[in-house]
């Protein structure tokens, strides 16, 4: 059957669009399957392995369907809203199965999904929203199964997203204009609150805790 598959593939006996619809099926049933396994204790690391592997071929898919296949559908609004929802699954997941490997590739995908779809254009503001949803959803994940250097992975993954953003798009003279310096501010003192937020809940439930 294997051999089957590569070869129609090979010679294009299956259209893209079958392929693709096929990728996405595999992807799904990964997830329903680890999520259906993990419920048998004996069976919690290969139920959490097929999880992590239908989070990376929702996310490999998907950007097959918008960057080889320029599928019509596949613009960059909807293909970024099914990037930000298979990073929600993802998320959801690791929290539900205790799933550490799941939230960080859910994690990575979030980060370089902005990046595997940019534009070429400076939306700082769409840019850093998203973001700043994304490192929500960590916080929520790391103070739920108390993986808090997740927390510091979101800072670190902000962080180069505001160098890559500076150095692509910040130009003085454009940003030093008006009010449009307040855009540069308002993002780091924003990310600046938000860490020191998810430091400060970490630290009250450590100590309702006992920890």
């Amino acid at each position: 059957i294997a051999f089957a598959i590569q070869y129609s593939f090979q010679h294009n006996l299956i259209r893209p669009e079958i392929r693709m619809g096929l990728g996405f099926l595999t992807g799904l049933g990964l997830l329903a399957g680890g999520v259906i396994l993990h419920r048998r204790k004996q069976y919690i690391v290969g139920a959490q392995t097929l999880c992590a592997v239908g989070v990376v071929a929702l996310y490999a898919v998907t950007f097959a369907c918008r960057a080889l296949y320029h599928f019509e559908f596949f613009g960059p609004v909807p293909t970024f809203l099914l990037m930000a929802l298979i990073t929600t699954t993802a998320f959801f997941i690791a929290v539900r199965l205790n799933a550490l490997v799941v939230a960080i590739l859910g994690m990575l995908g979030g980060f370089l999904t902005p990046i595997l779809l940019s534009t070429g254009q400076d939306n700082p503001l769409g840019l850093f929203g998203y973001i700043a949803i994304l490192d929500a959803g960590l916080v929520f994940v790391a103070l739920n199964r108390r993986w808090h250097f997740i927390t510091a992975l979101g800072a670190l993954g902000t962080a180069l997203m505001q160098i890559g953003w500076a150095d692509k798009f910040f130009e003085p003279e454009k940003y030093f204009e008006g009010n449009k310096i307040l855009i540069a501010l308002a993002v780091l003192l924003g990310f600046n609150l938000l860490y020191l937020a998810a430091n400060w809940l970490a630290k009250r439930r450590a100590q309702s805790n006992g920890w």
